[in-house]
């Protein structure tokens, strides 16, 4: 069987243990609703007597009224004995201030309630909501002290059909409250996780938890605490494992357990023997404390030299070091007994054909040093470097480097074209050329810090770009024209086209070009990136032609002193000609009108004049003769 435990309720068994059991048959409570058959009569009757719970004063106990979030919390703080905080304790809940009457139990209970935390804004508590199933299930686990790497199966809540309910945040708890029998499910095979509390079953549930904890008076407190005995570097950790649910504090000074383990850095300044005090504590007021002491002692610098060859055909080297220590950002170095910058990693050094010593030493600030010596035999040596073809002049704007190197003292010298460092692996590159002559320097580099180098000039000609624009009339009776174009470029994908000065759309390749009466030049311009331009003039000569009028009634001879005309007009450039009968203009609505006549022949003028000026006229006779009269 799982060993219980430690948690609160070790302090509420306590002074359960010292109320007479009699006390219960003497001062049984007797209400109205709950009778001796009652299923929760035992834990009703229980929690009464120690004061938890109380009737009404109708001697009802109301078992199946609900219970809300706050006079849960009320239940917990009082069934659990927690330390009540004063009013003027901090306020974790918006909704729950001071002045409510729950605050102070909300306050001790936060630890073991369910509370919202939205992702901006300040937490709330909901307090007057009714209290759910899963609400009372992570209560009581939380007071129970059980840790979620308890939860033994996680598919325990698949058993029920509806599991699924309840809040993914609160399955594990759920699932060791059902684990430890805190809480079981219905005949009906449901847990009804969002269902809400009565106060029957609250009782219930608290007095189960009362008498499960009841072997847990006497659990063990354990306290393991790692430490060094001493130290070289200023900042080092305590580490350690307490029994689940304990509090850690470190010098007084709470610090956070997780799952049972912390681990805290501490920073030290100054050389010396620190003590330091590592106390657990339960809820239940048992008490561990561990005491540690560290020596500080700083310690020499670390210092890693490079750069330096056993042997060298070249005359120079660069010697590199990095220096680190705990206690000094800045360790003063020295080269061959020389201060270097502290800003400086790196220092060239000259050598003389043999044996070279080079003497690299770091001091920190506490006078402690390291030193470290190196040998180096200068012999004169480098790669043999092959470098492939490359053009001598280009209208491409990039080249493709090719090499072979072989050492014999190095398997994969290192290869710089124009001095970025190329992969190992690699036996080429691209090299982005510029306008005009472009100097490639390929150079090896052996193990030993011998270069061969490789020069090459190619000179980069670029072109411009190759536009073709689509036919274009010489001559048009029409006001617009549809301009196409295609464009390519060997080093720019997408050049830029403008259209009599106007940039285009880089998703476009046509263009309807307005015409002006006259000759029209359309000249298209493509421009690659490096600023090369192809440009093409066209010439398109718009004639724009009259309207077309013409008549659909105009009778020759009228009886009658009034004749109606109707006519028609289009144009090709213009939707809207305007249309003249004599001086008189008509209507761009109409295509009619009545005239008067005189006896005799009657000549009228007719005329349609478009927006660029041009007139087609039409003459209209009609011959009046008035009937006979008898």
């Amino acid at each position: 069987m799982k060993k219980w435990k430690t948690t609160i309720v070790t302090a509420f068994l306590a002074v359960l243990l010292m109320i007479p059991a009699v006390a219960y048959a003497d001062n049984a409570p007797d209400f109205t609703d709950v009778d001796g058959t009652y299923w929760a009569k035992d834990a009703i009757d229980s929690l009464v007597q120690l004061g938890v719970v109380k009737g009404f004063e109708d001697n009802t106990f109301k078992p199946g009224q609900p219970v809300t979030r706050e006079q849960f919390a009320q239940l917990i703080a009082q069934a659990f004995y927690l330390d009540l905080p004063g009013k003027d304790a901090p306020q974790t809940f918006r909704d729950v201030s001071s002045t409510r009457w729950s605050f102070q139990a909300v306050e001790a209970a936060k630890d073991f309630l369910t509370g919202y935390y939205p992702p901006n804004g300040k937490a709330f508590f909901d307090p007057a909501a009714k209290a759910t199933r899963e609400d009372v299930a992570v209560a009581l686990v939380k007071t129970m002290n059980y840790q979620p790497d308890d939860l033994e199966n996680p598919s325990i809540l698949d058993r029920f059909y509806d599991g699924d309910d309840v809040s993914p945040n609160l399955r594990t708890y759920v699932g060791i409250a059902i684990q430890e029998k805190l809480m079981s499910g219905y005949e009906n095979n449901t847990i009804k996780p969002g269902s809400p509390v009565t106060r029957a079953e609250a009782a219930a549930l608290i007095y189960r938890v009362i008498k499960g904890a009841s072997s847990d008076g006497q659990a063990a407190l354990e306290l393991n605490v790692d430490a060094p005995e001493t130290t070289t570097s200023p900042t080092f950790y305590i580490t350690g494992d307490v029994t689940k649910g304990a509090k850690v504090f470190i010098n007084s000074k709470q610090v956070d357990v997780v799952q049972g383990q912390f681990r805290v850095g501490v920073q030290l300044e100054e050389e010396g023997t620190y003590t330091y005090t590592i106390s657990a504590r339960m809820a239940g007021g048992k008490t561990e404390t561990v005491n540690k002491k560290v020596v500080f002692e700083k310690g020499a610098p670390t210092l890693e030299v490079s750069g330096v060859p056993e042997q060298s055909d070249k005359q120079t080297i660069n010697v590199s070091w990095k220096v680190k220590d705990a206690n000094d950002s800045y360790p003063t170095v020295y080269l061959n007994g020389k201060e270097q910058s502290q800003y400086s990693s790196s220092a060239s050094v000259e050598l003389v054909e043999g044996d070279n010593v080079i003497i690299v030493k770091a001091e920190n600030a506490a006078g402690k040093t390291t030193e470290v010596v190196k040998h180096v035999t200068f012999n004169v040596g480098g790669p043999t470097l092959n470098v492939g073809d490359l053009p001598e002049t280009t209208d491409k704007e990039t080249v493709t480097v090719t090499w072979t190197t072989s050492d014999k003292n190095d398997s994969y010298p290192d290869v710089y074209v124009n001095d970025v460092q190329q992969s190992t692996y690699s036996n080429s590159t691209t090299v982005k050329l510029k306008e005009g002559s472009n100097t490639i320097v390929v150079k090896a580099t052996n193990e030993l810090g011998k270069s061969t180098k490789v020069t090459k000039t190619v000179t980069f000609n670029p072109g411009t770009s190759t536009l073709k624009v689509g036919d274009l009339p010489e001559t048009t009776d029409k006001d617009s024209v549809a301009l196409t174009w295609t464009i390519s470029d060997t080093n720019d994908s997408s050049p830029t086209v403008f259209v009599n000065g106007e940039e285009q759309s880089y998703y476009s390749n046509s263009k309807t070009f307005a015409l002006q009466p006259g000759a029209n030049t359309i000249t298209v311009r493509a421009v690659n990136k490096l600023g090369k331009a192809t440009e093409i003039t066209k010439t398109v000569t718009f004639n724009p032609p009259a309207p077309t009028l013409t008549l659909i009634h105009a009778p020759e001879t009228a009886s009658a002193n009034k004749v109606t005309v109707s006519w028609t007009v289009s144009d090709k450039n213009d939707s809207g000609p305007v249309v003249y009968v004599g001086e008189e203009q008509q209507s761009y609505y109409t295509n009619s009108t009545t005239l008067n006549l005189n006896e005799g022949t009657n000549t009228f003028k007719l005329s349609a004049t478009n927006k660029y000026g041009k007139t087609t006229e039409v003459t209209y006779t009609v011959t009046y003769a008035p009937a006979a009269t008898s």
